[in-house]
């Protein structure tokens, strides 16, 4: 079975130079996809799998990645592949005709809730959707129907080597008299920082009332998805570095860094941190990739339960906010425990990503499944479908009214 998964960001295959190796400095979509692509091909051997696994990209800088053959698309629309794997990215290029592929199956890997532009797309070529995380998953089926869901790979190890081991665990804030905090992500709109920066000085502000100088240490920019960084000093376009700008006032040089898109160099920066704060809204969120890698640094995040946040944040019900305002409540709700509290948290923020990673051989074979089923096929996620429901609400009321009538004819016999 020949099986196509489409890359967007081809340059992550010269810079991925290790299989085991974390995100070198790309979006997340194109991470996870030569993850998939990678985990598959290592399994192949113990599972005599039939798979012939192959990578397109338009212009790819290689021809084969650790093994892995290397397509470029653009001068192969006419091979024929049983199975095509596709990202938002080319479903838009396929949809408009921009990208051609000669696929028996197609399945459009979809990673953004109620996405009425993908399931549309995906609707018009016939292909099968894929989403990526819990919530999104229900977002997307209640636009476009029960379809296959299957969580993204996540490994703490490979978090942690990058980090360089487990290291010692910070002094409490309160006794170091100093609180860092991290924001990592594109520094783009939708990935929610300006949320943050609109209440940084009132949030430092607080903090030194308390004795403790604030440190905001904010990783990534505008490139991690190959937008544009016109901004003459911070890492993004030009209008949202100036209103960035504007919002963060004189803590701009005091108290908040910029360090720019970052290669695994990051993890250590982000070992260091007391407490990180991850998309306020949660708006646009499919899987807590993010947060998984903080709370694997045994790192506590401040987030949503909105969306893809929500997946990891129900297991932080303190830390969650409904709003950008209560940021600051949050913090100082951590900032004063006592410190074998704050090591209790952290001990558990650590499993909390954990449980996730030990995900990752039955997401290997659910992909497996999910690519190799006969016909007819069915939907490849955890929710039993809607048949199973049916039977189940029958069975409950025919209990039901089999116990509504015993009770009526107790009630009703004659008593003698």
């Amino acid at each position: 079975m020949r099986v196509l998964f489409v890359l967007e960001q081809p340059e992550i295959l010269q810079a991925l130079q290790q299989p085991e190796g974390v995100n070198p400095g790309f979006g997340g979509t194109s991470y996870t996809t030569v993850r998939l692509v990678l985990a598959l091909a290592q399994d192949q051997t113990a599972a005599a799998s039939s798979l012939q696994l192959s990578i397109g990209a338009l212009n790819p800088p290689v021809a084969t990645f650790h093994g892995i053959p290397v397509v470029n698309l653009a001068g192969a629309a006419e091979q024929p592949w049983d199975v095509a794997v596709v990202t938002g990215g080319s479903l838009d290029a396929l949809h408009a005709g921009h990208l051609q592929l000669h696929c028996t199956r197609l399945l459009a890997w979809i990673r953004h809730p109620y996405d009425w532009d993908k399931t549309r797309k995906a609707k018009a070529l016939k292909a099968e959707l894929v989403s990526v995380g819990k919530a999104q998953y229900l977002s997307n089926a209640l636009i476009a129907g029960w379809h296959h869901h299957i969580d993204n790979l996540f490994c703490t190890e490979r978090i942690r080597r990058a980090a360089g081991g487990a290291g010692e665990p910070p002094a409490p804030p309160l006794e170091r008299r100093q609180l860092r905090i991290g924001f990592m992500g594109a520094l783009v709109p939708s990935k929610g920082f300006h949320q943050l920066a609109q209440h940084w000085p009132a949030i430092a502000a607080s903090l030194r009332q308390l004795g403790v100088e604030p440190q905001l240490e904010v990783i990534g920019g505008a490139s991690l998805y190959h937008f544009g960084e016109g901004h003459p000093r911070l890492p993004c376009a030009q209008g949202y570095g100036n209103s960035l700008e504007r919002w963060l006032g004189e803590e701009l040089g005091r108290s908040v860094r910029f360090h720019g898109t970052l290669g695994p160099e990051r993890y250590r920066l982000m070992a260091s941190c007391d407490l990180a704060v991850v998309n306020p809204s949660g708006q646009g969120e499919a899987f807590p990739a993010t947060i998984l890698e903080w709370l694997a640094l045994a790192v506590p995040v401040i987030s949503s339960q909105r969306y893809g946040c929500g997946d990891a944040m129900r297991y932080l019900s303190k830390l969650q906010i409904g709003r950008s305002c209560q940021i600051q409540q949050r913090i100082q709700h951590y900032l004063l425990q006592p410190g074998d509290q704050q090591r209790t948290l952290r001990q558990h923020c650590r499993r909390v990503a954990e449980l996730f990673s030990a995900q990752q051989p039955l997401i290997v074979s659910q992909w497996r499944l999910l690519l190799q089923q006969p016909t007819p096929r069915v939907r490849v996620n955890e929710y039993l479908n809607g048949k199973i429901y049916r039977l189940l609400l029958r069975e409950w009321l025919v209990m039901g009214l089999q116990a509504l009538r015993q009770s009526l004819r107790q009630r009703l016999r004659p008593r003698g």
